[in-house]
């Protein structure tokens, strides 16, 4: 389980991971985690030291963030970005649980993103672009459903092998069920969270082939979706050109 700053659960650094054509992702420029909510101010300050954090894209609920708060980072002046994914109905108005009840739970979750805000899914890569974004840390609550569409398509995007977009995905499974054992214990979840089903507390890797295989038939790939919601090859290779080495 993570331990490198205590309560941040599921971080690391994306970087490291191939592309098609013998490039890498850069190292120190690109993270996920879950919510830093629990991180205290002494690990909190040296995440932002050995990191050079600079901002958040955080894909969370307003409710989420409105109760559960970013622990010590707005202290620390680390720009928050807000990027919520809809995630449909809810169990109720003050819970962050939504009903997951089909076959395939989490493909199918995944999908819905897509479905119901595709636009808003994928302006969180044209926020790289902006000025004094990067480095960056991605999160959601988690860090495995929300994060992981939002990391896979950007890796996607950038060319990255989908051999090591799903093994990036599946990382980290003990943190996973740490995470969601501490729903239980966050206003925005509670006692609801035992109703997400078993399948909702892993996040194993033919669920991210079976999403982004999804995306290739129903969009043309992600790079269609991109084209369909504003991002274009001109906005392709300058992500590309800030995320990928090819040293």
């Amino acid at each position: 389980m993570t331990a490198t700053y205590a309560g941040l659960l599921g971080f690391r650094d994306v970087g490291g991971l191939r592309t098609h054509d013998g490039g890498r992702v850069r190292r120190g420029i690109l993270f996920r985690s879950g919510t830093p909510q629990f991180l205290d101010g002494e690990s909190a300050r040296a995440l932002i030291s050995d990191t050079g954090l600079r901002s958040t894209i955080d894909l969370r609920l307003p409710l989420e963030v409105e109760v559960e708060g970013r622990g010590p980072l707005d202290e620390l002046r680390v720009r928050h970005y807000s990027h919520p994914f809809s995630i449909g109905d809810r169990v109720a108005a003050d819970s962050a649980v939504a009903p997951m009840e089909d076959e395939d739970p989490l493909v199918t979750l995944y999908m819905n993103y897509l479905s119901r805000d595709a636009a808003g899914v994928v302006s969180l890569l044209a926020r790289l672009l902006e000025p004094d974004v990067l480095p960056v840390l991605v999160h959601c609550t988690v860090g495995k459903d929300r994060t992981g569409v939002a990391v896979a398509l950007l890796l996607e995007t950038i060319g990255v092998r989908r051999s090591d977009i799903v093994a990036d995905y599946a990382a980290a499974p003990d943190d996973i069920v740490a995470s969601m054992r501490r729903l239980r214990q966050m206003a925005s979840y509670g006692a609801a969270a035992d109703l997400y089903p078993s399948a909702a507390w892993t996040a194993p890797a033919e669920a991210m082939e079976r999403f982004l295989g999804n995306i290739d038939r129903r969009y043309g790939g992600v790079l269609a979706l991109l084209q369909d919601h504003g991002i274009g090859a001109q906005e392709v290779r300058r992500l590309t050109d800030l995320l990928i080495s090819h040293d």
